[in-house]
């Protein structure tokens, strides 16, 4: 009878040591952790496939895995969705400003015009108006109607619409030299007028001079708003690359992120181990638009100083000096138009002109301030995002709710404990190779490759329009310009390199980096590592056979 008791009181201390064994803790924490992610009750008794945790069911493990999937995408997603809104909401603000700009300018011209030329000024102002409309039109171009952005051409050449617009006023200007007021000219002098515009040049240099600064001035402008978007869709396009990434990442994501709650622990993944994970599933499809994106964004950079607010403003002033050198050369004028055209003839006497009008002043009291100190903040933020991809994945980590702050005492992707395995210095593919974490390197979405050669072209045609021709597109394509800033494709590592430097590889506050796993001279790389500790399920077996020894002791003693 005393060995029966003996034996009942054993088997009840196994029950309460198997409990202990299988975690110690209940899942009241861990359940906690699934409501905060939206992750239901289980609904399923398989265990998972991935960390066959007591507190999780496959339906649950499942469940779990998309949630923290989805968290690291919208982590990852933030920066660059930030980046694409400033983006587009500089490129309204500074496309609003130049076409209200244009239409105080075209009031200012337009009242030049009705002191000058007075009763004569109406009919210069379907002249004005198409200039001012080629101008706008210039502006308001978009990429998403016009085309990609990259090869869509300007919808007017200023250069031409500004000839155009002083050759049509020619025939009011040289009225006015003549002080033919009240007799206009017929309309087939009007047309030789015209005709003679280049032979004759009444204004000079004038219209050549201000054709060529207005059109350089506002194609830069056009082009600086459409990079703006092309900028902003290529990041729009890195969410859907992240959102498309292999299963293996997904698993390893909720093997670091759910697998120590899905066993009942109250445990965060360690920093180096999240830092590892992250770099090598997401940070890795990323990395190599590093270069191209510094690359861009130093164009953009560079771009923002071309004034074509300056170029608005001066436009009225720059007609009116066409205007005085007509004035001032009024005999050298009379004496080429005889040549070209002979005397004036004018129509019948008393037909007079049109009475003088206010022109086009509706919006004369619009003020416009040019917005300096917005686009230099502009500027400023979209230069520290310069390392934009190589720190993207790293993000995820600095969130103290996902990962630990430190390597001690914290879920190392096995137990409870401390992660001592390498750390990669960054996300580039090079150091994937020696990634702890990841058995191969993930592989490329080749959408990667088209927004590299969209940012690439995009740099090129900013840099084109800075004046100062030096695109310098090969030596970028090498790393040799801001694009070496990244940890991308900006450089390049041969896998025999034993000396890699991990300055400048795009590693951000990810702490004391650890090469220690990396090759020398040829050998395979090693980790070093203290002892797993063993979770619930594989300890188990060894703690019920020397359980099942003991108990069929005693019963062999009681029997005898």
């Amino acid at each position: 009878m005393r060995c029966l008791v003996v034996i009942l009181s054993m088997l009840a201390l196994a029950q309460v040591a198997a409990g202990a064994v299988a975690g110690g803790t209940s899942c009241a924490h861990s359940e906690q952790f699934f409501a905060r992610h939206n992750v239901s009750a289980d609904d399923s008794g398989e265990p998972g496939q991935i960390c066959d945790g007591h507190c999780c069911g496959r339906g649950r493990e499942v469940r779990l895995r998309v949630a923290l999937r989805k968290m690291a995408e919208e982590s990852a997603a933030v920066s660059t969705r930030r980046t694409a809104e400033l983006m587009l909401s500089t490129r309204r603000t500074l496309q609003e400003h130049l076409v209200g700009l244009s239409h105080k300018s075209q009031n200012k011209t337009a009242l030049l015009f009705t002191q000058v030329y007075r009763g004569h000024a109406t009919r210069t102002h379907a002249s004005v108006s198409t200039l001012y409309e080629d101008i706008r039109m210039l502006l308001r171009s978009n990429s998403e109607r016009d085309g990609d952005g990259l090869n869509s051409r300007p919808p007017k050449d200023l250069v031409a619409s500004t000839r155009k617009f002083f050759r049509d006023i020619f025939p009011v200007a040289y009225q006015n030299v003549l002080k033919l007021d009240s007799k206009p000219f017929t309309p087939e002098y009007e047309a030789c007028l015209k005709d003679a515009y280049d032979v004759v040049r009444p204004f000079g240099d004038v219209p050549q001079e201000l054709g060529i600064s207005l059109s350089r001035s506002l194609e830069a402008a056009r082009v600086l708003l459409e990079m703006m978007t092309v900028g902003a869709g290529a990041l729009s396009t890195t969410e859907h690359v992240l959102s498309n990434a292999n299963e293996e990442c997904s698993n390893k994501l909720l093997k670091a992120g759910g697998c120590a709650r899905c066993g009942g622990h109250d445990a965060r993944p360690c920093r180096n181990y999240c830092l590892n994970v992250a770099r090598g599933c997401m940070g890795s499809q990323l990395v190599e638009l590093d270069g191209p994106w510094a690359g861009f964004v130093e164009g953009v950079e560079r771009l923002t100083r071309v004034d074509a607010d300056a170029a608005l403003r001066e436009l009225d002033s720059k007609v009116s000096t066409a205007i005085m050198y007509v004035i001032e050369n009024k005999n050298i004028l009379e004496n080429k138009v005889k040549s070209e055209c002979g005397p004036p003839t004018t129509v019948e006497a008393g037909l007079t002109p049109p009475p003088p009008t206010p022109g086009s002043v509706k919006r004369d009291d619009f003020r416009a301030p040019p917005p300096e100190t917005e686009l230099l903040q502009f500027a400023a933020t979209l230069a520290s995002t310069k390392k934009l991809f190589s720190g993207l994945a790293d993000r995820l980590c600095d969130e103290t709710e996902f990962a630990e702050e430190t390597n001690d005492h914290c879920w190392n992707g096995e137990a409870i404990g401390e992660y001592t395995k390498s750390l990669v210095p960054s996300s580039s593919l090079v150091d994937q190779k020696y990634n702890p974490e990841i058995t191969s390197t993930p592989p490329q979405d080749p959408r990667v490759a088209t927004i590299a050669d969209r940012l690439q072209q995009a740099r090129q045609l900013l840099m084109s329009h800075t004046g100062t021709g030096e695109v310098q597109a090969e030596a970028f394509m090498q790393g040799d310009e801001a694009g070496e800033e990244g940890s991308g494709s900006g450089r390049s590592y041969s896998d025999d390199d034993a000396s890699y430097d991990a300055e400048g590889s795009g590693e951000e506050g990810s702490g004391t980096q650890d090469v220690e796993g990396r090759p020398i001279e040829g050998k395979e790389p090693t980790y070093t590592s203290t002892p797993k500790t063993k979770g619930a399920s594989t300890s188990r077996p060894l703690f019920s056979i020397i359980f099942t020894t003991a108990v069929l002791a005693m019963l062999g003693h009681c029997l005898t």
